[in-house]
């Protein structure tokens, strides 16, 4: 293996644990679903119908790709790649309700009453993983 691979390599392992951190810190929606589908309903951008559906599959589907990114190494890619998806879903959502100018804590780490109000730092956070994913997907392709 050649230097220029063991790097490729390890960026594409720090970019995966990275995620998946990230992803798995999200642990408290699964205990607290009620308040998770809260935050998603603050939103106003699905109809109520499909909320408390859609709350339960991102808790699953984030935890599904924090688990692929550190145990199943034959999944890594395509779970980069849908936490892509969810990351860019995520930035979409936050900057939308802060361009109408109804911040509330987005339920991104746990849905606490007492956390803070979403704000262009969050987007900001999400533009960033995603350009982490990205640094993942690449890297793997290199080595």
């Amino acid at each position: 293996m050649t230097r220029d691979q063991k790097t490729y390599r390890a960026a594409h392992l720090l970019a995966s644990f990275i995620v998946a951190a990230v992803l798995l810190s999200g642990f408290g929606k699964i205990l607290h679903p009620e308040e998770f589908a809260l935050a998603v309903y603050r939103f106003h951008l699905l109809p109520g119908v499909l909320v408390n559906a859609a709350s339960l599959y991102f808790q699953g589907l984030e935890m599904v790709c924090a688990l692929c990114l550190l145990f199943i190494p034959r999944y890594r890619v395509a779970a980069l790649r849908v936490a892509l998806g969810l990351f860019a879903l995520f930035a979409v959502a936050i900057a939308v309700n802060l361009w109408r100018g109804t911040p509330f804590g987005c339920g991104c780490f746990g849905s606490s009453p007492l956390a803070p109000p979403m704000d262009w730092l969050g987007v900001a956070r999400d533009l960033a993983l995603m350009g982490i994913c990205v640094l993942g997907i690449v890297s793997r392709k290199r080595m």
